[in-house]
């Protein structure tokens, strides 16, 4: 019997290619004696509510789209414990590009000719919602709803940055800064922040690095906060990261931690946990030591920032600490 590969896919994805890429993956499959479904889903909710309920008729599970969709398809892969294959084909794509999977058919195959499964963490939320990449609040979270309340987002990555650098002079203006509370680990963090990303992988990583240390096989979150202060100081912190310039750490807080509880205007918090070693991942082992050796250089290079080497002291701390052996 051929190993049974159910592809699932949202179309709307990646400038509505997703499907195309779906269907040309499954002839190669097929063409290389696998059995190959395809199943799409009209939105996330569907494809959320047959994560929870699939039945494990198949050997492998491969998920065609962004960070949602990738996150809403992995419940299945970790509910039933499949090697997953995630085929990236949105804007930002960040867990994909964590491990450097691309959406091309080639690339696609040699997975499944010579990778490994390395089983890899994931994120929680109330412990229910998994998310592969990251959860931020505040600012940033602010603008990327607003770009989604006025209607369909951009399908070009030009036109998608293009709705958020618009939406970010109109937030700035506008906007009130949030008051967030961050615990992690049960101790407090900050009290009064205005902006927080809690990540499993490098959150925009080649566009706006904020936990350039994040990585999805260590156990731990990363977290980034830039605590309470006027919105035009908030704004020059981010401007520093995204232009990477001199002192771009100074005044942002960054740590580790297994959970952390955000609470954002006193509304009910959100307890965020990693899930360690959630799912068999299929991949190229020397992908994971290109994920290793980028983790090492970020280290290195906020150490030598100014102003940083209390809170990356703190970071390598907290791995050395509860990261544990590698597998």
């Amino acid at each position: 019997m051929p190993d049974v590969v159910q592809i699932v896919v949202t179309p709307g994805s990646g400038d509505g290619r997703a499907r195309s890429t779906a269907r040309r993956l499954q002839k190669a499959l097929v063409r290389r004696g696998y059995e190959a479904h395809i199943q799409t889903f009209a939105d996330l909710e569907r494809l959320e509510e047959w994560s929870a309920t699939c039945e494990p008729s198949f050997s492998h599970l491969v998920g065609v789209g962004g960070d949602a969709t990738l996150s809403a398809a992995v419940a299945a892969a970790v509910r039933l414990s499949i090697p997953f294959v995630p085929v990236p084909s949105g804007f930002g794509n960040m867990f994909a590009r964590a491990f450097g999977f691309a959406d091309q058919t080639r690339r696609v195959i040699e997975l499944f000719e010579r990778g490994q499964i390395r089983r890899v963490d994931v994120g929680t939320v109330n412990g229910r919602e998994i998310f592969l990449s990251h959860r931020s609040y505040g600012l940033l979270e602010e603008i990327q709803q607003a770009v989604e309340r006025e209607g369909a987002q951009p399908r070009s990555r030009v036109l998608r940055h293009l709705a958020y650098y618009v939406m970010a002079e109109r937030v700035l203006v506008t906007a009130p800064l949030p008051a967030i509370r961050v615990e992690v680990d049960g101790a407090l963090l900050v009290e009064d922040a205005a902006l927080v990303t809690v990540a499993n992988v490098e959150t925009y990583r080649g566009f706006l690095s904020l936990t350039p240390m994040a990585s999805p096989i260590d156990g731990l979150f990363d977290v980034f906060v830039i605590p309470g202060a006027t919105k035009l100081r908030v704004w020059m912190r981010i401007f520093k990261i995204l232009f990477g310039l001199p002192g771009q750490w100074d005044g942002v807080v960054l740590c580790r931690g297994r959970t952390v509880r955000v609470t954002v205007d006193g509304r009910p918090p959100d307890d965020l946990a990693v899930r360690r070693r959630a799912f068999p991942l299929l991949v190229l082992p020397e992908s994971v030591e290109s994920l290793r050796a980028r983790q090492s250089e970020a280290e290195v290079s906020s150490a030598a920032e100014a102003g940083t080497a209390a809170a990356v002291h703190l970071v390598s701390e907290s791995r050395g600490a509860e990261q544990g052996p590698r597998t």
